[in-house]
């Protein structure tokens, strides 16, 4: 059980494979997996994400509404907190920022209350950038300021804050500092970073070139993280850089 559900969270986190192989193979494993609750609860988070990297709205809803349902039925409240997760990185990737800050705000306060303190940075993160993509840029620092002072041992909170505070400053015109923050984020990635962190890592610079008045720069980071959603055939989020790219072009 325990195998096949951190291969789907691979595959939804890491695109390994492209997105249809990938929602294939979880579909293969939630099949197998019938009868057992559990297991078919812990299969839809993932597959719930990559329904949404292919574009399945109605699916990859469903499959998190299935999911929640079951682990409410067991009174699991640790599992229905944590599936804030894929449903802020479902809802995100459908593009309805209000919907995953639903989700994230939900399991922000629920993890609070129980004291858990991994899985809230994660969450508190996910929800600055939430809060980023409404254009509720205080909140979005005060979130990310939570993050990054958290200091929880043995929690790499990667490239995402780094990211968003960059942004955060180009927002505020202190364009060097967020180039610095950006160029800090870059250095973090190694031949073992997943394609999708090193596709994130472009489209917030991509944002910080555009905010700081360069587009050229901007549409290449772009195009690359464009290169790197098409070939992992994840059509909703190659969509979206496709619109940032026609936004760009715009007088």
């Amino acid at each position: 059980m325990r195998a096949s559900h951190w291969l789907a969270v691979t595959d939804a986190l890491q695109l390994p494979i492209p997105a249809d192989r990938a929602v294939a193979r979880a579909e293969e494993l939630l099949h197998a997996a019938s009868g057992d609750p559990w297991a078919e609860a812990d299969l839809l988070k993932p597959l719930c994400i990559l329904y949404a990297y292919v574009g399945c709205a109605a699916e990859a809803r469903a499959a998190l509404a299935r999911s929640r349902a079951i682990f409410a039925g067991f009174g699991a409240r640790f599992a229905l907190a944590e599936s804030g997760i894929p449903a802020g990185v479902m809802e995100r990737t459908l593009g309805d920022p209000i919907a995953a800050e639903r989700y994230l705000r939900e399991a922000y306060a629920a993890l609070r209350a129980m004291g858990e303190r991994r899985y809230l940075v994660d969450v508190t993160t996910m929800l600055a950038e939430a809060l980023y993509a409404q254009g509720r840029f205080d909140e979005a620092q005060q979130m990310t300021d939570e993050a990054q002072a958290a200091n929880v041992p043995d929690v790499d909170i990667g490239t995402g804050p780094l990211s968003l505070r960059a942004k955060l400053l180009a927002r505020r015109g202190q364009f060097p500092a967020a180039r610095r923050l950006m160029a800090e984020a870059e250095a973090l990635i190694t031949p073992a970073t997943s394609v999708l962190i090193r596709a994130e890592v472009l489209v917030a610079k991509a944002e910080v070139n555009r905010l700081a008045g360069a587009p050229d720069q901007a549409a290449a980071s772009l195009r690359n993280a464009l290169r790197i959603y098409e070939d992992r055939r994840a059509t909703q989020l190659a969509s979206q850089i496709k619109t940032a790219l026609t936004g760009l072009a715009s007088p």
